[in-house]
This record gives C-alpha cells, sequence and structure tokens, in this order.
C-alpha cells in the first residue's frame, strides 16, 4: 500500500511530465512546420512537388490523426518518430540522393529528447536502417541501368562497408540521444523525489512548531488559572478580616486582625515573587 507521501510524489512527477509532454508537443508543431515547408522548397530545385506537397502533407496527417485518435496515450510519439524518418527519405529522394539530407533524421533524433523517453529511438533507428539497406539493395543491384528507372538514394557508390560504417554510426547517435532521454528522465525524478521530501519536512516542521506553541499557549493559560486561585485564598481572607474589624473597637482583637492581615498579605507577597520568577524564566525559555 502506498503512503501518502509517495502518491503525493507521484502525482507532483505525472503533474510534472504532463506538462513538459505538452510543452513538447508545441515545439514538434513548430518542427513538423519547418520539415514540411523544407520539402516545399526543396521541391523548387528537382520540380518534386508531389512529393514535397503528397509525402509532407501525409506526414502531417499521419501525426495529428494519430495523436487525436490516441490522445489518451503516447502511442501518438512512436508515430511521430516513424514520420521523423519518413521525412528524410522524402528528402533524399527529392535531393536525388544527395546524402548529406540524412543529417535531417539526426536532428530529428536529437529533438525527440524532449520527450525524456529513450525508447522513441527505436522506430527511428529501425526505419532508418530498413531504409539504408532496402534502398542501397535497389539502387545497386535492382536499378543498375542508368537510363532506366532510378532509386534516389545515393550519389555514391554504396557498397556492404560503406552501408555497415553509416549503420555503426547512426547507431551511435540513436543510442546517445537515447541514453540523453533516459538520464533526463532519471534526473527529472530524482530532482522531483527530494523536492518531494523537503516539502514533507517542511510540513513537519511547521506541524511541529504549531504544536509546540500550541502546548506553550495550554500551559500558559493552565498556569494563570493555577495562579488566580492561589492568590484568591489569601486575598478573600484578607477582604473578611477588613470586614469583620470595622465591627470591633477592641485595640486587643483589632491588633490580632492586623496580625492575621499580615501574615495572608505576605502570603500574596511570596505568591507575587513566585510568579514573577516563573514569569521571567518562561520568557527566557521561549526566546531560547
Amino acid at each position: 500500500m502506498k503512503t501518502k507521501a509517495s502518491l503525493n510524489e507521484q502525482d507532483y512527477l505525472h503533474s510534472f511530465m504532463s506538462t513538459m509532454t505538452r510543452k513538447s508537443d508545441t515545439i514538434i508543431n513548430y518542427v513538423l512546420v519547418i520539415y514540411f515547408l523544407l520539402g516545399i522548397v526543396l521541391s523548387y530545385k528537382y520540380d518534386t512537388w508531389e512529393i514535397g506537397i503528397g509525402v509532407g502533407s501525409l506526414n502531417l496527417i499521419a501525426y495529428y490523426s494519430a495523436k487525436w485518435i490516441l490522445k489518451k496515450s503516447k502511442l501518438y510519439q512512436y508515430v511521430l518518430s516513424i514520420i521523423l524518418a519518413v521525412f528524410m527519405a522524402q528528402y533524399i529522394y527529392q535531393m536525388h540522393g544527395m546524402f548529406e539530407m540524412h543529417f535531417t533524421v539526426f536532428i530529428a533524433s536529437t529533438i525527440l529528447i524532449i520527450y525524456q523517453n529513450w525508447k522513441l529511438q527505436i522506430p527511428l533507428t529501425l526505419l532508418v536502417v530498413l531504409h539504408h539497406g532496402g534502398m542501397a539493395y535497389l539502387q545497386n543491384f535492382v536499378y543498375t541501368d542508368r537510363n532506366g528507372p532510378q532509386i534516389y538514394f545515393s550519389q555514391v557508390n554504396f557498397d556492404v562497408e560503406t552501408f555497415l560504417v553509416h549503420v555503426v554510426l547512426a547507431a551511435v547517435v540513436f543510442f546517445m540521444n537515447g541514453y540523453w532521454s533516459y538520464y533526463f528522465k532519471e534526473h527529472s525524478e530524482v530532482h522531483i523525489s527530494k523536492i518531494s521530501d523537503e516539502y514533507e519536512l517542511e510540513n513537519i516542521k511547521l506541524a511541529s512548531e504549531k504544536y509546540s506553541s500550541l502546548a506553550a499557549t495550554n500551559e500558559f493559560n493552565t498556569f494563570i488559572h493555577k495562579t488566580a486561585q492561589d492568590l484568591k485564598s489569601p486575598l478573600n481572607s484578607v477582604l473578611d478580616l477588613i470586614d469583620v474589624s470595622k465591627e470591633h473597637t477592641d485595640n486587643e482583637v483589632l491588633l490580632s486582625y492586623f496580625d492575621l492581615i499580615k501574615e495572608n498579605t505576605q502570603k500574596i507577597d511570596v505568591l507575587v515573587n513566585d510568579i514573577r520568577g516563573k514569569s521571567v524564566s518562561r520568557v527566557v525559555g521561549f526566546r531560547d
């Protein structure tokens, strides 16, 4: 059974991650617009409007449809990972095999770190490997006639050795980005756990101070009540003796009453001195 503290921590973590996801989605909206417009710009150079508009539009439709249908799930983020890899393939085709367009997928891999989910690198990696392997095979072994249909994958010779080198380098990039996604999430959880612990300690401290203040107030009230009771008895005795002494004219009787009045007055004096001493000690104690 989870404690109240752990539940609060989980709620705070969920709230934090939800906020981060919303901000990440906002950033991705801008990224997708830029990627789509880049495809339009590339269409000017090689007259690939059907690819720039067609594939780019399908990518946007696929992402926002998945986000709307899977709005209660994070699966749309995996769809996004695939779409970013498709944009890379689109650019390479539009640029007639310009190999440098592969860097767009490395940028996409880095952007995915904002979701703090290392698993988003998996579909991106798989699609890049399949794209490299499939297109390299078609270009080098199927569509080899330069006068016939072309597979625009690479403008340079792409043998097995080159393929393996590129796959390894790409895998390193994806692995590092996945690691940073994992690290940021772990760091966020540790940071939130620390904040939660500090919050609990602060609550305990405030509760302790409140209890101490309440206890001091109750103790003070008890002290006042007891003091009033202690003063009441000798004070009543003095008042009674004064009333009685008014009814007598005998000096000896009056002197005896005065002695009793003096005795009770001394009791009051002792009580007052005792109260003053205790009050001073209490003030010093509160200051400490």
